[in-house]
């Protein structure tokens, strides 16, 4: 009975030890976070970072946010307008750092922190090597195609205009001179769901791209390690959608193809015209 009293307390000490030793070394590798967004498709892979801070064992030291600058919308142009994600970490009490009307060239966030990885999600600014630098990780980008394939602002949209039948996401790192250049740490495909609008697969992709985000970072030094360059003799470009592109003539567009533009751009153009 003695041996087995102190067997079982040798073994409660052990678990106690291994038990501690895994916790410390999960909080070594946690990571304070930069998160860079603006729209609905950032807004669910912040919310995924938040509930991962909330696990015993995550890999969430810190998040703060950087967002667009207010816009003035409405008549006259008397209304304040936010950012979606900007209204979301509000709401989750998050320090918000805002940007710059146009570009980061030569801007510093205004209380410095000593930041491992910068997540950068639909956020439309090109991020300079100098704030590259400042993350002792690295960053990295969610990106709505399967890279090289849409390079640019309007994955989601390319995807349906072209009649896609399969899409994915990306996670990549940041390139320091092109926009969506950057080595690839992981990609996952998905079938494109029939009649798919920007909308509706918008929302799709932000839910399994905060999924990717989450399982990336969990096993980031390995992906990290892992990352590939992107075939260059694959690319092809997404540039951002123009007024331009509603205003279309009979004679150069079939009944598919005006289907199509009217699932991928009726949500950010007023109206369609046709001559």
């Amino acid at each position: 009975m003695l041996f087995m009293a102190k067997l079982s307390q040798k073994f409660h000490i052990l678990k106690s030890f291994f038990t501690t030793t895994s916790k410390n070394l999960n909080q070594s590798q946690a990571y304070q976070i930069l998160f860079f967004g603006s729209d609905k498709f950032s807004v669910a892979s912040l919310k995924a970072l938040i509930n991962e801070s909330k696990n015993p064992e995550t890999f969430v030291k810190s998040i703060e946010v950087v967002v667009p600058p207010d816009k003035k919308t409405g008549r006259g142009y008397k209304e304040i307008t936010s950012s979606h994600v900007k209204i979301f970490a509000q709401e989750h009490d998050l320090k918000i750092h805002e940007a710059p009307p146009k570009s980061l060239e030569g801007w510093k966030i205004q209380t410095p922190t000593n930041y491992d990885i910068g997540v950068v999600v639909s956020f439309g600014y090109f991020l300079t090597p100098s704030i590259l630098e400042s993350f002792s990780k690295g960053a990295l980008n969610v990106h709505p195609s399967l890279l090289p394939k849409y390079r640019g602002a309007s994955p989601i949209q390319y995807a349906i205009l072209n009649n896609d039948k399969i899409t994915g996401l990306t996670i990549q790192e940041l390139h320091h001179e092109i926009f969506d250049a950057g080595k690839i740490l992981r990609q996952i495909t998905h079938d494109i769901p029939q009649n798919s609008t920007y909308i509706t697969l918008e929302s799709l992709l932000a839910t399994k791209g905060a999924e990717l985000l989450i399982n990336t970072l969990r096993n980031f030094n390995y992906y990290k390690k892992n990352a590939k360059e992107q075939d260059a003799s694959k690319i092809t470009k997404a540039p951002k959608i123009k007024k331009e592109m509603s205003k279309i003539k009979w004679s150069q567009i079939s009944a598919q193809q005006l289907e199509q533009l009217y699932r991928a751009i009726s949500h950010q153009v007023r109206e369609i015209i046709l001559d």
